[in-house]
């Protein structure tokens, strides 16, 4: 099977990866060349006025060569076989090879199935496959932001946000690759935040607060905006074992791969459990508090610094950890929702 997808966020492409070409045995297939930008097939830059630095990161042709010797070195160089670019792509501390493919090759492909990633391809999308590949399922995958989906009847959903009665759709937890796993933790009193841009969640006060009230912490604040700088992706597994908490207080939900990466790792999250109701995320249902969270929903600034210090203390704070890995085990099971999905689309595949 030929799966074609949208590409605009690394993580979530190569959740889609683990599940199509490592779980169901399939080919996965991205973008590139500008073309899908002039025939209006690619939209993502659109929110920042079509800038084209935006649209070169995603959609620029390889060069056919690369300046890092590693990835040579384990796969070879940029490659073009059979009109598709073989792009070796370093994830953690790994490679995995993307494939993408021009406007021109597309057309001459035999492609089953069509995936919206994006808000703002759901349409063009539709389009696309109706204009181009009719004989091709369409699906849109809805991820971390909530939006309802016109012109198709099929969903990918890694939310639980409300789907019309009429939408055909399955719930799903994108997958991690294999260094978010759990380790014993070596601190007690570290607490970091990877909140993108943490200059518009309306608690970022309350972070700075807690940190007032525990001087004998570290907190550290990542993200693109934050104030202790981005921390690159192939870091990003062992930053976050250098936790003892992640610091989650995301107004958009507290959902997302950060908490999920966080929650395999063996990292309790200190979150507000009311926006994983208001914004739909599958993660209320992985978060208990005192079991692998801190809900500060449940109690005052006082008492919410007294239970990050009571499971803070090195032996309190190693069992929940452990407790935190096994519940993310026992909630979230990759193999069983792979069988599930492709039962799930197998109907679709074959009309």
């Amino acid at each position: 099977m030929n799966v074609f997808c949208d590409f605009h966020h690394g993580d979530l492409y190569y959740s889609l990866h683990l599940l199509f070409e490592h779980r169901l045995g399939w080919e996965l297939y991205r973008p590139c060349g500008l073309e899908w930008f002039q025939k209006g097939f690619w939209k993502i830059a659109e929110p920042y006025n079509n800038a084209p630095d935006t649209i070169n990161q995603f959609l620029q042709l390889p060069r056919l060569w690369s300046t890092n010797i590693e990835p040579i070195q384990k796969y070879g160089e940029d490659r073009l076989i059979d009109d598709v670019y073989h792009i070796p792509v370093k994830v953690g501390s790994e490679y995995y090879i993307q494939k993408a493919i021009t406007f021109d090759k597309f057309l001459k492909m035999d492609i089953d199935l069509v995936i919206a990633s994006y808000a703002g391809h759901h349409l063009p999308y539709a389009q696309l496959v109706a204009q181009y590949k009719p004989n091709a399922a369409y699906i849109a995958q809805i991820g971390n932001v909530a939006w309802q989906p016109k012109g198709t009847r099929n969903v990918l959903l890694a939310m639980n946000t409300p789907m019309p009665p009429d939408v055909n759709y399955i719930k799903y937890h994108p997958e991690n690759h294999k260094e978010y796993c759990y380790t014993p933790p070596t601190t007690h009193t570290v607490i970091r935040s990877f909140i993108a841009n943490p200059h518009v969640e309306p608690d970022l006060p309350l972070f700075y607060e807690c940190e007032r009230l525990l001087p004998d912490f570290t907190f550290k604040m990542h993200g693109i905006l934050g104030r202790d700088g981005v921390t690159s992706g192939d870091l990003m597994p062992q930053t976050m074992k250098d936790s003892a908490f992640v610091w989650h207080v995301k107004r958009t939900g507290c959902g997302g791969f950060v908490a999920r990466q966080a929650l395999a790792c063996g990292r309790p999250c200190i979150i507000k459990k009311r926006y994983c109701y208001e914004h739909h995320t599958l993660e209320r249902d992985l978060f208990e508090d005192s079991v692998n969270c801190i809900d500060l929903d449940l109690g005052t600034t006082k008492e919410n610094v007294e239970k990050i210090r009571y499971f803070s203390e090195p032996q309190r704070h190693t069992e929940m950890c452990k407790n935190t890995a096994d519940k993310f085990k026992r909630d979230v099971n990759y193999d069983m929702e792979a069988q599930r999905i492709r039962a799930f689309l197998e109907p679709l595949l074959r009309k």
